[in-house]
């Protein structure tokens, strides 16, 4: 419940993509006691997912695992996979013996990782990123647990969505549609902007 009331205030008051992810991890971790908190959002091309957040211990574990949401990568972790194509939660409790991650399992059980729960991120419906915990307790994500932690990545997915629409309409007020030309309203704002630092610092433009 902590994590998610503090994940909806940062929602509320942070309006930068990256910033707000962050402090979601930084909630996650810090509130939820998570051992590792990641956010990976996916390039819809390539199919790989690229990390942009990430709070807690062991963060270089990212470095040595394949983070794709295509089938059939050697060393793919399949939590991700399963969670971006069925845009559904990839649970684990018992890292040790779940079948499905026998290809990273030493490099989780060296760090501590005991269950781990990797979750969707719906934009429009569509899985645009994940949102990953990690846990040194087995079984620590029961139906309870995983209520409440659909719900935040549920809220961080409506989130990335409004802020998406924000920045779209923001590039639409200053630049044409069709030719991408930056229009009269952006040079308006970018000569305001240098005449009033230039007002302040007494010098000319």
């Amino acid at each position: 419940y902590a994590v998610l009331s503090g994940i909806n205030s940062a929602i509320v008051r942070i309006r930068e993509r990256r910033e707000l992810l962050e402090e979601a991890c930084r909630i996650a971790v810090e509130q939820g006691s998570f051992q590792l908190a990641w956010i990976g959002l996916l390039d819809a091309e390539t199919g790989e997912v690229q990390p942009v957040a990430r709070a807690g211990a062991d963060q270089d574990y990212l470095e040595e695992i394949v983070l794709s949401a295509r089938q059939g990568i050697p060393g793919a972790c399949p939590f991700i996979v399963q969670a971006l194509r069925e845009k559904i939660p990839a649970i684990a409790n018992d890292l040790e013996t779940d079948p499905r991650g026998e290809t990273i399992r030493a490099s989780m059980l060296s760090r501590g990782f005991r269950s781990g729960a990797v979750l969707p991120l719906l934009v429009a419906g569509e899985a645009t990123g994940v949102l990953a915990l990690y846990s040194e307790e087995r079984k620590f994500f029961d139906d309870e647990e995983m209520k409440l932690l659909t719900e935040v990545s549920g809220d961080i997915g409506l989130a990335l969505e409004v802020l998406e629409k924000d920045e779209k309409l923001n590039y639409l007020a200053y630049y044409d549609v069709l030719t991408a030309v930056p229009n009269r309203e952006l040079f308006y704002d970018r000569v305001s902007r240098m005449i009033g630092s230039a007002t302040e610092s007494g010098q000319g433009v």
